[in-house]
């Protein structure tokens, strides 16, 4: 079986890693003939067995109508079309912006070349279906997690960030305004003041929002500067020593999907406060309660729940064990074959 992937690939992007992890384990199930963002997308590829679009907004030029270029790419399109939806935006602002969105929405997700469309939640996948044709299947594959990068001991990477004596909370990722940075600044006022917040990363490169600016004036509005880091872009070693230095990972989105930033935090066994957003209660449900939950947008309760975890290690331990569990069932490996099965059903069985 041959596949065209297409996405992008520049190196700080989540959905060029999340791209590179599936191809690394596909190559060892079918030929990846071509791996390309869309903009050098040409006719021989379709020749492949099936075509993959990692699909973002960004990725075809934004969410306005007379930006996106997602319809221009689908017509050239001749194989069988898959895609991964990464985001979705909702139709739930003023009437012209549903307008919008709906427009774009349609033109893309219920666009006649997608074929079938693979989402990371069961929210997802709902979210999906006034737009998506009633004809094309919709598959939920977990966001997988990725192999943990070898961590220093825990001691070093404290002292590396001058963080000793601190209990370290830890957002990782991209800063995104869906991401709950704020809900988390402004719960730190009420935790006790051992408690240390590390933003660990920065503004993604296709974002010209006044977003990572915002925080930083917040950070100071509130007086938290002296507990409050913001790293900037992490290289994978840095990466490492983040993970090494965090007590608690915290997941305060207010929306959104299958997240690349938590399933970093489930590899490396680190235990996990999340929002109950939908998509984190997912995740919350299958673990089985080794996932702590917060309500969404509550700053209140989201410092109660910091200050009770803060003192509470064998809590701490037990939700580790609970990621490292989850880990091991969500490998690339069997997001691999289970892409593969989604190829299979799509060309009636036949294997290529």
């Amino acid at each position: 079986m041959r596949i065209a992937l297409v996405a992008p690939i520049q190196p700080t992007c989540g959905v060029a890693d999340y791209t590179r992890y599936l191809a690394a384990e596909l190559g060892r199930l079918v030929q990846i003939a071509w791996l390309v963002p869309p903009a050098q997308f040409q006719s021989e590829m379709n020749s492949a067995d099936i075509i993959h679009v990692q699909h973002q907004y960004f990725v075809f030029g934004g969410v306005a109508p007379w930006k996106n270029t997602f319809p221009r790419f689908a017509r050239a399109v001749r194989a069988p079309l898959v895609m991964t939806a990464h985001e979705i935006v909702d139709a739930d602002s003023s009437p012209l912006r549903r307008l919008l969105i709906n427009v774009t929405n349609r033109s893309t997700f219920g666009h006649p070349a997608v074929r079938h469309v693979v989402v990371h939640t069961q929210h997802d996948r709902h979210r999906l279906r006034p737009w998506v044709r009633s004809s094309t299947p919709v598959t939920v594959l977990r966001h997988p997690v990725p192999p943990a990068p070898r961590l220093p001991e825990r001691a070093e990477a404290r002292r590396a960030f001058g963080l000793e004596g601190r209990f370290v909370v830890t957002i990782f990722g991209f800063l995104a305004r869906n991401k709950g940075h704020a809900d988390a600044i402004r719960a730190l006022v009420a935790t006790p003041p051992n408690v240390f917040l590390l933003i660990a990363g920065g503004r993604h490169p296709d974002d010209r929002s006044s977003y990572a600016r915002d925080l930083e004036g917040l950070i100071q509005s509130v007086g938290m500067h002296a507990r409050v880091r913001v790293t900037g872009y992490l290289s994978p070693e840095d990466v490492a020593q983040v993970m090494a230095a965090t007590d608690l990972a915290l997941a305060p989105f207010r929306s959104g999907s299958g997240s690349g930033s938590l399933a970093m935090a489930l590899a490396c066994g680190r235990p996990v406060l999340a929002s109950d957003a939908p998509a984190n209660a997912e995740i919350a449900q299958e673990m089985d309660g080794g996932m702590a939950l917060f309500r969404a947008g509550d700053v209140a309760h989201l410092a109660a729940c910091i200050t009770d975890l803060a003192q509470d290690p064998e809590m701490l331990q037990q939700m580790a064990r609970a990621s490292l569990q989850y880990a091991a069932r969500h490998t690339w490996a069997q997001a691999a074959k289970d892409t593969v099965a989604v190829y299979r059903s799509l060309l009636g069985g036949e294997e290529g």
